[in-house]
């Protein structure tokens, strides 16, 4: 059977957040930071990089360590994580790794380092760090804002870097220069030293009033893209789970605030217009924008695993752009590269939900939040840290509880639906179409043991075309779930 594009789109096993997708040559590359399953802290792992033909976006590779934290020379000891990085092609051919070593996590000032490659997904080697144009290393004590989260514009031989952070406030923790937005710099040829000083560019929450940013104000996560001849800014705002777009008149600005992107709970979409509202459980988000060589256009962004923020996972979504430039929010779905549906005959791994919700609703992971165990997540099991020999699946899906996957292509023929489960559940799980309230499909008796095993039961009625598919829990106890799949007989 031909490949499938599951969402999301790398292994079950892999967590690289803060996706940045480019296009070089005949294959799309996504650089991000690197987390860990079930992890303690943001970015604890060395930079990697996958990549996937454009023509088949089912056919992942892994390019395998691009950066580790000890290849900064200021970092010897890997005591500094590595967060959120970007690359481009600079006017000589070669790529440039633009990255936040995150000093401030030792009391420091962070600074913005720059590796350079001759190809995309090579190990890159340290070049220095960007600095102003009076040759003083740029960090967040220069007065142009929180050094954080960079990102990089090449067009036509000529780089910019961007970078930037929005709290609401300053505090003894994060200093003032974490409440000032974004900024830019054009740089010079040598892709390290800035050609002019620093201006702004995005508000943050304290300069968004009266702009058209007040209601979606900077926070972090910049990045810059020219998709169809126009140029747009991508940004995570201070609501945290979305990422959201501005025109931009140059690489330079002026900015104006377009909208919402995407928002890894669905917050925003039709129905659903606050975080009360949400679809699957909130945290930050981070990505970009890419437009491949036949005209398709996808977000990337990322969403929360193991019921905390620090375990990440890349998600990616199809994007309709209007004829004026406007860019529609994305749905979340669990067949986003794919192209279109999954068949509701193949086997779906039940860790590619795009719906997943307690009978108590969702949490936000940023806030202050009290998680207890009402609530399910996405989980895995590993054998002796062996990442690779890894699954993922559901956990704790107790009475009431939704998980909900968009969209499968039903044929007619399917006679059947078969969960794979364990735990200790008595009681049934219902299956629904079109939202969590709609027919009920199927009705599947339920006493699950401790081992993994398959339970199902006939459908009630033929499915016909494509269908949000949502499994509703009910009964004592909680269980997980593996896959599922609709069959013949």
């Amino acid at each position: 059977m031909a490949r499938v594009a599951y969402n999301p789109y790398l292994p079950s096993w892999e967590y690289v957040p803060d996706g940045e997708p480019h296009v070089f040559g005949e294959r799309l590359y996504v650089y991000g930071s690197h987390d860990v399953a079930d992890g303690r802290s943001y970015c604890p792992g060395d930079y990697v990089c996958w990549s996937v033909p454009v023509d088949d976006l089912a056919d992942w590779r892994y390019e395998g360590v691009i950066f580790r934290k000890t290849d900064d020379p200021s970092n010897a000891d890997g005591s500094a994580p590595l967060f959120a990085p970007d690359v481009a092609q600079g006017a000589d051919g070669r790529y440039y790794l633009y990255y936040a070593l995150a000093s401030m996590m030792q009391g420091k000032p962070s600074h913005i380092g720059v590796a350079v490659c001759d190809e995309p997904a090579g190990h890159y080697r340290f070049l220095g760090n960007v600095a102003l144009p009076s040759g003083a290393e740029l960090d967040s004590d220069s007065g142009y804002g929180m050094v954080f989260d960079p990102a990089v514009y090449v067009e036509d031989g000529q780089a910019w870097v961007y970078w930037g952070f929005g709290m609401p406030k300053a505090s003894p923790r994060m200093p003032v220069a974490s409440t000032e937005g974004s900024w830019v710099a054009r740089l010079s040829s040598d892709m390290v030293t800035m050609a002019e000083e620093p201006h702004r560019l995005a508000p943050a929450k304290l300069q968004a009033g009266g702009t058209s940013f007040e209601a979606h104000p900077f926070f972090e996560a910049s990045s810059f893209r020219r998709i169809r001849g126009r140029y747009y800014f991508i940004y995570s705002s201070l609501q945290g789970h979305e990422l959201c777009w501005a025109h931009a008149e140059s690489p330079e600005g002026p900015l104006t605030y377009g909208g919402v992107l995407h928002s890894n709970g669905d917050v925003g979409m039709p129905g659903k217009p606050t975080e009360a509202e949400a679809t699957y459980y909130l945290g930050n988000n981070h990505g970009s924008l890419v437009e491949l060589p036949d005209g398709r256009v996808f977000v990337f962004g990322h969403r929360h695993t193991h019921g905390h923020q620090n375990s990440r996972q890349g998600v990616a979504e199809p994007v309709t752009i209007r004829e004026d430039g406007f860019v529609e929010q994305a749905e979340m779905t669990s067949c986003g590269l794919n192209g279109g549906p999954l068949s509701a005959q193949r086997e779906t791994p039940a860790y590619c939900c795009c719906h997943l919700r307690s009978s108590e609703g969702i949490l936000h992971y940023s806030s202050s939040v009290t998680w207890n165990e009402a609530h399910p997540h996405v989980a895995q099991d590993a054998d002796a840290g062996a990442a690779t020999s890894a699954f993922a699946y559901v956990h704790n899906l107790r009475d009431g509880a939704e998980a909900g996957y968009k969209y499968l292509a039903f044929t007619g023929e399917e006679r059947c639906v078969c969960l794979e489960m364990r735990g200790d559940l008595s009681g049934a799980v219902s299956v629904r179409l079109d939202s969590p309230d709609g027919p009920e499909v199927a009705w599947v008796p339920v006493e699950c043991g401790e081992a993994w095993a398959w339970t199902g039961d006939p459908l009630l009625a033929p499915v016909e075309g494509a269908h949000a598919v949502y499994l509703i829990t009910q009964g004592e106890g909680a269980c997980d779930l593996r896959a599922f799949a609709f069959a013949k007989e």
